[in-house]
């Protein structure tokens, strides 16, 4: 169970860039996927066996963020994220949009409203997908 706490925790740190206001900037690349994954394998971040094993857990664990941010509603200039960074500048997106984007503008009228019904989306869409995850897991590990 803290294995999966951490690596869901892993998961949501991309987002930490909204603090510095460069949201799908560096934080959503394979770039600070080595980052992290290299560190965590360092200090024997405890989500894994061996060290190759903890790099690659927490490089998946980084790399879920942005690859599900490609399939996000983007209406922020610029639109995608920077996901070859520190090769590439560039942002990309997918072009298929799955989720709702998430509104910033705090003050603004409908800005609960609207990021409850894109969290609840998520969560639809995500939540069986993580259920069946877990459920395939656990059925290796007992059988």
């Amino acid at each position: 169970m803290i294995q999966s706490a951490t690596l869901a925790a892993i998961g949501v740190l991309p987002d930490l860039d909204l603090l510095i206001n460069r949201h799908s900037a560096e934080t959503h690349s394979v770039g600070a996927a080595v980052i992290v994954a290299s560190v965590a394998a360092f200090a024997r971040v405890p989500v894994a066996q061996t060290r190759a094993r903890i790099w690659a857990t927490v490089f998946l664990a980084w790399m879920t963020h942005p690859l599900l941010d490609a399939f996000t509603g983007d209406s922020s200039v610029p639109v995608g994220i920077m996901v070859w960074w520190p090769f590439s500048s560039a942002h990309y997106h997918s072009g298929i949009v799955v989720f709702d984007s998430i509104y910033r503008r705090w003050w603004l009228p409908g800005f609960l409203e609207h990021n409850a019904l894109a969290a609840a989306k998520e969560f639809v869409i995500l939540g069986p997908v993580t259920g069946l995850v877990w459920w395939v897991r656990r059925r290796r590990m007992t059988g």
